[in-house]
C-alpha cells in the first residue's frame, strides 16, 4: 500500500486499537471480578449451576439450601453447560471472550488479501463497536452463538454443508434468534437451487439440534419459548434502529453501496441480522440485538477489503464514528456524573455491599447472591415482573407475592427507590411489577441506601 493511501488506515488502527485495548483490559478485569456487571447475568449463572445436574428447566430445582420460587433459564441449554464447567462468572466470561476474539480473527483473515493494515483495522474496529465492548465477555450466550453462526457462514461459503449445519444447530441451541440466520441460510440454498448442499445443511442442523436437546429435563418449551414471548413495542424497535445507525452507521452505509457484490449467503445473513434488530422491540431487548448486524456489516467490508485499501473516506469516517460513540454512550464509565444507560456496566462495589445483607433475600440483581455463593429465590426479577403483568397461567407469580406478604424475606434489595419508582428509568420500572412494589412497601421499610442499593427490611 502506498504510504499516502495508508495514512487513513493507520489512523483507524490507532483509534480502534486504543478503544479495543481498553475494552480487552476491561474484559480481563471483569473476569477477575468474579461477579455480575450486566443485569441478567445472575439468572444465567444460576441456570448454569443447575445445569450441572440437568435441572435448569425443572421447577423448584436447587443446588443450595432453599428451593427457588422462580428460575428463568430462558435460553436453550448449550451456554448453561459451558458456563457451568466452572465458576459461571469466570468460565462463562472466558467462553464469551474466546468467541469474541474468534470473530475478530475471522474478520481479519477474511480481509487479509488487503494487507495486514486494512485487516487489523477492520477487526479492531469491530471489537471497538459499542455492542461488542459491552457484551464481549458477558455471562450470556450471545457471543458464543454468534461465533458459531459466523463459523456456519464460512463453512457454507466453502461448500461444506454438513459442518455448517452442525455449527448453526449449536448456535440455535445457544440463542434462539440465531434460528433466523439458520432459516436464511437454508432458504438461500434452496432459492439458488443448491439442493444438494441445502439437503446436507438442513439434515445436519436438524439432527444436531435433536441430539443436543435429547435428555433435557423439565419444561423447556415454557422457559425458552413461552417466557420469551414478551410484549413488543414499536417505539422500542425504532429507538434500537436509531442506536444501530449511530453505532454502526458507517459500515452499514458502506454495505449499502456494496450490496451488488454480496454473496447470496452473506446477503442472507445480513437480512437475518436486520430482522434481529426489528425483534429488538421485545421487552428486555437491548444493544445485544445489534451484534449480528455489526458482525454481518464488518464481514461484508472484509470481503471487499482489497477494494478499500486506497480509499481514505471509510477509515476516517469509521474512526470518527467510534470516537463519537464512546463519547456519547460512555461504555467505559470515564465521564463523571453520567447516569447509567445503554452500554453501562454496574458498579462493582455492589458485590461487597451485598455480602452483609440478611438472608433469605430478594435481590433485584440475583448475580450479587450467586457471586456470594447464595442461591437466589428469584433469579430474574425483570422476567418475573413481565410475565406477572402479562397475566395468564403463571404459578410463580402468586407464590412470590405471597412470600413477600408473609415476610419470608429478611431483606429486599433494589437498585432504585421503590417509593419513587415512577421517577426511575424505564428499565427499572420494567423490573418491578406494580403488585410486587405494593407488597414490598406495605410490609417493608427502607433501612438504608448503600451506593447503588436500596435495602428494605420488614416493618
Amino acid at each position: 500500500m502506498r504510504s499516502r493511501a495508508a495514512i487513513p488506515w493507520w489512523v483507524l488502527v490507532l483509534v480502534s486499537g486504543a478503544i479495543a485495548a481498553a475494552a480487552v483490559m476491561r474484559w480481563i478485569w471483569a473476569i477477575t471480578l468474579d461477579g455480575p456487571v450486566l443485569y441478567g447475568e445472575g439468572a444465567v449463572a444460576h441456570a448454569a449451576l443447575l445445569a450441572r445436574q440437568g435441572a435448569e428447566y425443572v421447577a423448584g430445582a436447587r443446588y443450595g439450601d432453599v428451593s427457588p420460587i422462580f428460575t428463568a433459564a430462558n435460553y436453550p441449554p448449550l451456554y448453561f453447560h459451558i458456563a457451568g464447567l466452572g465458576d459461571p462468572f469466570i468460565a462463562g466470561r472466558i467462553a464469551s471472550g474466546v468467541a469474541t476474539l474468534a470473530i475478530a480473527a475471522a474478520i481479519a483473515l477474511r480481509a487479509r488479501a488487503a494487507g495486514p493494515l486494512v485487516a487489523s483495522g477492520l477487526a479492531l474496529s469491530w471489537i471497538a463497536t459499542l455492542p461488542v465492548i459491552v457484551w464481549g465477555v458477558a455471562v450470556k450466550p450471545d457471543l458464543v452463538a454468534l461465533a458459531l453462526t459466523v463459523g456456519a457462514l464460512l463453512m457454507l461459503e466453502r461448500r461444506a454443508p454438513l459442518p455448517a449445519g452442525i455449527l448453526v444447530a449449536l448456535a440455535a441451541v445457544g440463542k434462539p434468534t440465531e434460528l433466523l440466520a439458520a432459516a436464511a441460510f437454508a432458504a438461500t440454498l434452496l432459492l439458488t437451487r443448491e439442493f444438494r448442499y441445502a439437503g446436507g445443511f438442513i439434515y445436519a442442523a436438524i439432527a444436531m439440534g435433536f441430539i443436543l436437546m435429547v435428555g433435557t429435563e423439565g419444561d423447556v418449551v415454557t422457559h425458552v419459548v413461552d417466557w420469551n414471548a414478551l410484549t413488543f413495542h414499536v417505539d422500542q424497535a425504532v429507538l434500537l434502529a436509531i442506536v444501530a445507525i449511530i453505532v454502526v452507521g458507517v459500515p452499514l452505509f458502506s454495505v449499502a453501496l456494496l450490496r451488488k457484490e454480496l454473496s447470496p449467503i452473506l446477503a442472507a445473513y445480513l437480512g437475518a441480522a436486520v430482522v434481529v434488530v426489528i425483534l429488538g422491540g421485545r421487552e428486555g431487548a437491548t444493544i445485544n440485538y445489534l451484534l449480528d448486524l455489526a458482525t454481518a456489516s464488518f464481514l461484508v467490508l472484509a470481503t471487499v477489503a482489497p477494494r478499500l485499501r486506497t480509499t481514505g473516506a471509510l477509515p476516517i469516517a469509521l474512526a470518527a464514528e467510534l470516537v463519537i460513540v464512546v463519547a456519547l454512550f460512555d461504555p467505559f464509565g470515564f465521564l463523571p456524573g453520567r447516569a447509567p444507560g445503554t452500554g453501562a456496566w454496574a458498579d462493582p462495589a455492589r458485590l461487597s455491599a451485598a455480602r452483609g445483607i440478611a438472608k433469605p433475600a430478594l435481590v433485584e440483581d440475583s448475580g450479587l447472591l450467586v457471586a456470594n455463593e447464595v442461591e437466589p429465590i428469584v433469579d430474574d426479577l425483570f422476567l418475573w415482573s413481565r410475565l406477572y403483568e402479562r397475566g395468564g397461567s403463571f404459578d410463580e407469580g402468586g407464590r412470590l407475592i405471597d412470600a413477600v406478604r408473609a415476610h419470608r424475606f429478611q431483606t429486599i434489595v433494589s437498585e432504585t427507590d421503590l417509593g419513587h419508582l415512577d421517577a426511575a428509568p424505564a428499565y427499572e420500572r420494567q423490573r418491578w411489577a406494580n403488585a410486587l412494589v405494593k407488597a414490598v412497601l406495605d410490609g417493608y421499610r427502607l433501612d438504608r441506601h448503600t451506593g447503588a442499593l436500596w435495602v428494605y427490611v420488614p416493618r
